[in-house]
């Protein structure tokens, strides 16, 4: 039996007035289940997250445009997370999760609904292994796709990096490389991730600070990484909500409102925001 978790709370109101154009780039969809059962064996079992219920979030907080990465608990069928891409067509862009021997078929039938890259970890139940970063990589370079990355911690990100930093296309790096808050700027995973953001092929999602630390929003003591992170290419971060929140059990439900004002933590004012929101995942997301 698999290890039940709490949905998302109703969101309060932020503080911050969402940029026109302001794309969520890391959230997924479950559900409804008895359309879209989820998978066996997987490591979570959640409340379903439908497009309807995120909708209702877009229309809270001020999100325009979203990237759907395909839940583990929704196994290898990525069902699901395509119809929710043909319901919000070009408000949406997809990551699949791939097996290694995926088509070129495949691939470009995936990227006409609207897939742009596939996520490889070994943290969870159903993803596939980082062991498959070089072929998967070689397999998504003809469609201009990048490889998005979960890593286990702050260890395995620093194990990981030389291997990303030859891929010949662009990575992104999901909540900040699970590097949490106290290992600190002078962690070897943190500072492998700084490495490859200055390398200028790698995006990071400043995401899921609620994961990183036990302190409550806004997660004062993540901050100082994700101001070292945006110091260092601004123009390659990317907010996201990682909506609904899966797994939930070792720390509070976090209130998408605060979520999106975390943004103010990061003191780079309105142009700053704006660029992090909208520019660089229409950039990343939407240019091919």
């Amino acid at each position: 039996m698999t290890r039940a978790c709490p949905g998302p709370d109703a969101p309060g109101k932020p503080r911050l007035k969402a940029p026109p154009g302001t794309v969520d780039t890391h959230m997924h969809v479950f559900g409804p289940y008895d359309k879209f059962p989820l998978a066996e064996g997987r490591g979570y079992t959640c409340p379903p997250a439908t497009v309807a219920a995120y909708d209702k979030l877009k229309a809270s907080v001020g999100i325009d445009a979203c990237v759907i990465v395909h839940g583990s608990a929704n196994g290898r069928s990525l069902d699901c997370t395509t119809d929710a891409l043909k319901q919000w067509g070009d408000k949406a862009r997809g990551v699949a999760v791939l097996p290694p021997d995926v088509t070129d078929a495949e691939l470009r039938r995936l990227h006409d609904v609207g897939y742009r890259a596939t996520r490889l970890t070994n943290a969870l139940k159903g993803g596939v292994p980082l062991d498959h970063l070089e072929t998967m990589a070689a397999k998504v370079k003809p469609l201009g796709w990048h490889i998005q990355v979960y890593t286990a911690g702050a260890d395995e990100m620093a194990a990981i990096a030389p291997r990303l930093a030859k891929l010949p296309v662009d990575v992104v790096i999901d909540h900040m490389g699970n590097v949490r808050a106290p290992h600190g700027a002078d962690h070897p995973g943190f500072r492998a991730l700084l490495d490859l953001v200055r390398g200028g092929r790698c995006w990071v999602k400043l995401s899921a600070a609620y994961r990183l630390t036990p302190k409550p929003a806004p997660w004062s003591d993540v901050t100082p990484l994700a101001k070292a992170l945006i110091a260092l290419r601004p123009d390659r971060m990317l907010w996201a909500s990682d909506w609904p929140h899966v797994m939930a059990w070792d720390f509070p439900m976090p209130d998408d409102a605060a979520i999106l004002d975390w943004a103010l933590e990061w003191g780079v004012g309105e142009k700053g925001i704006r660029q992090i929101l909208v520019d660089n995942p229409r950039r990343l997301f939407w240019s091919n």
